[in-house]
């Protein structure tokens, strides 16, 4: 079975007839599971118990990650419930990480261990593997890293942690020395653009803004925006009311936004009520300080 990533047509692999599409909506897939779509609070938890994807050729996600790779796991052995005993906890904890930056309450010791190595070993080999952080790479890594999930799971092995903790703090700090940190009313703006990829839970720890706005750089050019709640403080539970102004404010500069609302198909911001991003396919056209703006205005008050 084939694994990839793609947030537009165009880049889904050549001569497939039937794939689905976890944790992102493809476009062209037969079937989607989509926890930005129907709110759960991890991926995982949007799939079905059992489905063997009879005639599916491949499965398709619109980002490489911890909860991504783990659905496609799951998929491709049929449905969750066919995963080994204890992995489905371990997978359902570590992609809780991958997503809040924080662990998911009502989990014994052992299984918050091993999901917080697991999820370090999925972030150190994203890593690796894109040098670059081209869609291409990201491609490929999402496919290697499911199939050597697959391959420990049938050979009934561990799941892989990495030998050290590679959270460095002292990579944020330089950060917020660089000034590349810094408060805009009550939200944060981290400006990643140049800088080597950090851990959002480290930059998360250096300022006490309630959202964060993290700014990088887009491949296509512009930048690339998230926005997210900082869980280490009191923070609102949904920032909805943001997303939909920024999708709205995005449409209003033209193509290639084809709509003014963050659904599926409409090529502008989208995610979930704690998370969200701008357009996958081309840099945003809005500023660092409007995106903040419009960030505290609609959740903050």
């Amino acid at each position: 079975m084939l694994f990839f990533v793609a947030t537009h047509a165009a880049a889904v692999p050549s001569g497939l007839r039937r794939f689905v599409s976890v944790d992102g909506s493809v476009p062209g897939a037969v079937r989607t599971w989509d926890h930005h779509i129907t709110g759960e609070r991890v991926n995982l938890d949007a799939m079905p118990d059992f489905d063997p994807l009879h005639g599916i050729e491949a499965v398709g996600t619109t980002a490489a990650d911890t909860d991504s790779i783990v659905s496609a796991v799951a998929a491709a052995r049929g449905g969750k419930a066919a995963l080994p005993p204890g992995v489905l906890e371990v997978f359902r904890a570590a992609s809780h990480l991958c997503d809040h930056l924080v662990p998911l309450e009502g989990i014994d010791e052992p299984t918050s261990i091993a999901a917080r190595g697991f999820d370090r070993w999925v972030r150190a080999e994203l890593a690796r593997r894109c040098p670059e952080g081209t869609a291409a790479e990201e491609s490929r890594a999402f496919g290697d890293l499911v199939d050597i999930l697959l391959g420990t799971l049938a050979r009934g092995e561990g799941l892989p942690s990495p030998s050290r903790d590679d959270g460095d703090p002292s990579v944020a700090r330089a950060l917020l020395d660089a000034g590349r940190i810094r408060l805009q009313g009550g939200v944060a703006i981290v400006d990643l653009r140049g800088a080597r990829p950090v851990p959002p839970e480290l930059t998360y720890a250096l300022h006490p803004a309630p959202v964060a706005v993290t700014v990088s750089a887009h491949e296509d050019g512009g930048v690339r925006y998230t926005v997210g709640v900082n869980p280490l403080v009191p923070h609102p539970e949904d920032l909805r009311a943001a997303l939909v102004a920024l999708a709205a404010r995005e449409h209003a500069h033209g193509p290639p936004a084809v709509a003014p609302t963050p659904v599926p198909g409409s090529e502008n911001w989208g995610g979930r009520a704690t998370v969200f991003g701008s357009p996958w396919n081309y840099g945003s056209r809005l500023a660092p300080e409007e995106v903040a703006e419009i960030v505290g205005r609609s959740v903050l008050g």
